[in-house]
């Protein structure tokens, strides 16, 4: 079983992460190609208001996943016996994709941040070159990110720390998410991400610490 019933509720953050992130891609709105449709979109205060709001949905996802990621670290750690290989591939790409999620969100909304300004001129091709720069930050940390999928697979197939599906379908994860230029690897990421954290809050902690070693059975000796 979990050592502390926090635990559980840490682990549950991943869903938070999965809900959060798709709130926060759901509220960025679409602003156009053209010059004056990006111009009408970004002169709505509602329409800024909305991207920023989406920044920080996505910022608290991002925290969400970091407490996500020391659970899933502590859970390896007990799993391997101490730090290992295992948990530290996992926790070093975890914080990269988390640095790079949060600095792609910004990257994109910031003409939102930036369009009240008086003296600041959008254009489209400066528009569409920040939306693709804070893609592509976020597409590199999702690739960083599948090295932390592969890690917590294998240990999952090598120890049993998780069930043995859940590590066949977490290497097939892995491999998709070097793809993650495209939409479909990000929702499979998503998925890996929402089953993990399941079976961590519903199932028995199956990894303890280790004991103490026995007491060597008393000696007796011969009555003189």
């Amino acid at each position: 079983m979990y050592g502390f019933r926090w635990e559980r509720w840490a682990a549950l953050t991943g869903v938070l992460f999965v809900a959060l992130l798709v709130i926060g891609v759901a509220m960025s709105g679409d602003a156009g190609d053209t010059p004056g449709e990006l111009e009408s979109y970004y002169a709505e205060s509602g329409n800024r208001a909305k991207e920023i709001a989406a920044f920080f949905v996505i910022a608290a996802a991002g925290l969400a996943f970091l407490s996500f990621l020391g659970t899933l670290r502590e859970m390896l750690v007990r799993a391997e016996g101490g730090p290992g290989t295992l948990s530290a591939l996992v926790f070093g790409p975890g914080l990269v994709f988390v640095a790079c999620l949060l600095t792609g969100s910004a990257i994109s909304r910031a003409p939102a941040a930036l369009a009240e300004q008086e003296n600041f001129t959008l254009d489209a091709n400066t528009a569409e070159l920040l939306d693709g720069a804070g893609y592509l930050t976020i597409v590199a940390g999702l690739m960083a990110a599948s090295i932390l999928v592969l890690s917590a697979s294998t240990a999952a197939l090598r120890t049993g720390v998780l069930p043995a599906w859940l590590g066949w379908a977490g290497l097939i994860v892995s491999v998709v998410m070097l793809f993650s230029i495209f939409f479909l690897p990000i929702l499979a990421f998503l998925a890996w991400v929402l089953a993990v954290s399941l079976v961590l809050t519903v199932a028995a902690w199956r990894v303890r610490a280790g004991a103490p070693p026995a007491a060597p059975p008393p000696t007796t000796t011969a009555a003189g």
